[in-house]
């Protein structure tokens, strides 16, 4: 399966080295995942000369890495079958595009909710060519940041590793997990230091089955079967934590598992977890292909093949801004004066775990982002997008999705226009109402 979109000269290509790039742009945007490309495809098509810099080798995120395969945040829940759109825009453009190339199908219903299923690797390359497109935009990969330099209220320069001078630009915006930029620029921050441990899971593709050994019948005698394995002891007890789910993204891959890894026992930061967990994914592999080829109607020929799985650490910082988003103000619905992001995905949800996913007009949530989450309270000319802007650790669980990524990421892009713009680089206080206005126009609008 390959992208189909329409073939256009490309203007820029990506650079590894940093000593390529230019001394000196407009704005700098850190970090390659869904937010990062949106503010910097956002400030790249208002004019500014933009440089997006990541440290990964290629863009995309976490929906690029193969360990992901929805996409959630793009549609509003409701009761009944109609998807409805959280945010216009940039996240509607790409979701609508994503879909157009192949790289993703949808949108498909899971309880209430509305999501994308995609092909991560197709969609690492959709990213690369929607950033190549942009002729004021440079893309970075591969890159260290080593400083951040600037006044009491101002940043100035960044510095990165293998290049010796330092590259300026009038307004940053930092989109990374780390809150890289923030942190090395001297910006406010909290850590998030004592924050739940997330257990890691294992996705396995299965092929090569009958159609209809994924039919709901099928589904339910392969549900008992696995049981019955696992209470006569063939199958590993673990495997009993497996959950089917559909995908129709490749024909060769017709269904797709999802196993709990090592539970409290396994940690991110401890390579022997890493190590373990790479093995049992392979072991159970095997172990789920034998029984199923001997055991299940209509998988006598299929094949179970491990998709490589990466550990993903949370993030570890986020800035302190003009507003902490808190777990209240989604579960209540917060309306703010100065909102530019719609939200569409309740605090705990895990797609992949269908009857996880609860939400009903029993159970609000919802409501908006303020811009003022996405300003740093004590640096003027830097904003945040994704997972470290101005939140409680509870609030990331709604912001953390791509939908609501790409719309935050188009926000900051377009108050980072608004900062380069301005004669002091700076949104003054009290006027964060009204450069939200024309925000939401433009999120309602395209770009």
């Amino acid at each position: 399966m390959a992208c189909t979109l329409p073939v256009e000269p490309l203007t820029r290509l990506e650079i590894t080295d940093p000593s390529q790039i230019d001394a000196s742009y407009d704005v700098i945007v850190a970090g390659g995942g869904s937010a990062g490309i949106a503010a910097a495809i956002a400030t790249a098509r208002a004019g500014m000369k933009t440089l997006l810099h990541t440290r990964a080798s290629a863009l995309g995120g976490f929906a690029g890495k193969t360990i992901v395969h929805s996409l959630c945040g793009f549609h509003i829940p409701s009761p009944d079958l109609i998807p409805r759109q959280a945010n216009g825009g940039f996240a509607l453009e790409f979701a609508e595009r994503l879909v157009k190339s192949g790289a993703a199908c949808g949108p498909r219903r899971t309880g209430v909710f509305d999501i994308l299923l995609h092909e991560p690797i197709l969609f690492t390359r959709f990213c690369h060519d929607l950033c190549q497109r942009e002729k004021n935009l440079t893309v970075l990969l591969d890159a260290q940041l080593d400083s951040v330099e600037g006044t009491e209220s101002l940043l100035e320069t960044v510095h990165f590793e293998g290049r010796e001078a330092p590259v300026s630009a009038s307004v940053f915006v930092d989109t990374t997990r780390e809150a890289q930029t923030v942190f090395l620029g001297g910006a406010d921050y909290e850590s998030a230091e004592g924050r739940p441990t997330r257990r890691e899971a294992f996705i396995f593709c299965i092929s090569d089955q009958e159609n209809n050994a994924t039919n709901e019948d099928g589904l339910v005698t392969f549900s008992e079967r696995i049981v019955n394995g696992i209470r006569s002891g063939v199958l590993t007890p673990q495997i009993g934590l497996a959950v089917m789910k559909i995908l129709i993204l490749d024909q060769d891959w017709d269904a797709c598992i999802r196993l709990d890894a090592e539970g409290d026992h396994f940690s991110v930061l401890h390579p022997d977890s890493l190590i373990r967990f790479q093995i049992l994914s392979g072991n159970l592999a095997l172990e789920l292909g034998n029984f199923l080829r001997g055991n299940v109607p209509g998988f006598e020929k299929c094949r179970v093949s491990v998709i490589p799985a990466e550990s993903f650490p949370e993030e570890s910082r986020r800035v302190m801004g003009r507003h902490r988003l808190s777990e209240e103000d989604i579960q209540s619905g917060m309306e703010f004066d100065d909102a530019v992001c719609r939200l569409a995905w309740p605090l705990r949800a895990d797609p992949m775990l269908m009857g996880e996913a609860t939400a009903s007009p029993h159970h609000p949530f919802g409501g908006t982002v303020p811009l003022r989450s996405l300003l740093s309270r004590n640096i003027h000319n830097l904003l945040t997008a994704g997972r470290c802007i101005s939140s409680s650790y509870a609030a990331q669980g709604s912001l953390r999705v791509a939908g609501t990524a790409l719309a935050l990421g188009q926000a900051a892009g377009l108050a980072a226009v608004r900062i380069a713009n301005s004669p002091d680089l700076a949104i003054p206080a009290g006027a964060e109402p009204e450069v939200a206005a024309t925000i939401r126009t433009a999120l309602e609008q395209g770009l």
